[in-house]
């Protein structure tokens, strides 16, 4: 039942766990690369790969496997990997589409705002015929700035050419609706089962649902 009315004109969406069932793909992803790409990682490689963001990773791994790729093309083999899991292993998020139909048809703009690189979410969004809604679309590559920073919100926002004042950042992960939030924008925090914290979640966005349908524009 629709019980939480936005105004809105303009919608950023975050792609893994906001419009598609697609975190458990994440899981582990580091261990399932490099297996992909036949190197089994002991526990000591593991260890000292530990806490490291991805750039750090890689970089890390190619002294340690003596690697002949560049970081840039281990990121882009990263991302046609994780392409081929999408396309059979998930799918859009309950009642997404309505919703995105329902924006679309009251003339809301819409961007995609992601730590996934573009070719791998939009070949997915094109299997499900979703592609059309979204005018922007970038990832915190192409930005270079990861989600604890809102540069990523921002080029998406300035894309689109809506008000930031009745722009809505959909995320599901708190660390990123923090950032939205913390630089001033509205933010719906969506339920998905990978984030932990859903109780400070609830706390920190200014309208929290379970499925979209709950939402009333």
């Amino acid at each position: 039942m629709t019980n939480k009315q936005i105004n809105i004109t303009g919608a950023i969406f975050d792609f893994d766990g906001t419009l598609f069932d697609s975190m458990h793909v994440w899981k582990g992803y580091k261990d399932n690369f490099f297996n992909h790409l036949g190197i089994e990682l002991t526990e000591d490689d593991k260890e000292a790969f530990k806490g490291l963001f991805l750039r750090e990773t890689f970089l890390l791994a190619i002294e340690r496997f003596n690697l002949k790729q560049s970081y840039e093309e281990l990121l882009s083999e990263l991302f046609e990997y994780i392409k081929s899991r999408y396309m059979v292993e998930t799918e859009p998020k309950n009642d997404i589409k309505e919703f995105l139909e329902k924006l679309k048809s009251k003339g809301v703009k819409m961007g995609i705002a992601t730590a996934t690189g573009e070719p791998a979410l939009e070949a997915v969004m094109k299997k499900y015929d979703m592609l059309h809604y979204f005018s922007a679309i970038y990832s915190t590559y192409t930005v270079g700035a990861s989600k604890t920073e809102p540069k990523v919100y921002d080029v998406v926002l300035s894309e689109l050419g809506t008000d930031k004042e009745t722009t809505w950042v959909f995320e599901d992960a708190l660390y990123a609706a923090k950032t939205a939030k913390e630089n001033g924008y509205n933010v719906v925090g969506i339920y998905d089962k990978s984030e932990p914290h859903q109780d400070e979640l609830k706390e920190i966005v200014d309208i929290y649902i379970n499925n979209y349908d709950e939402l009333g524009i």
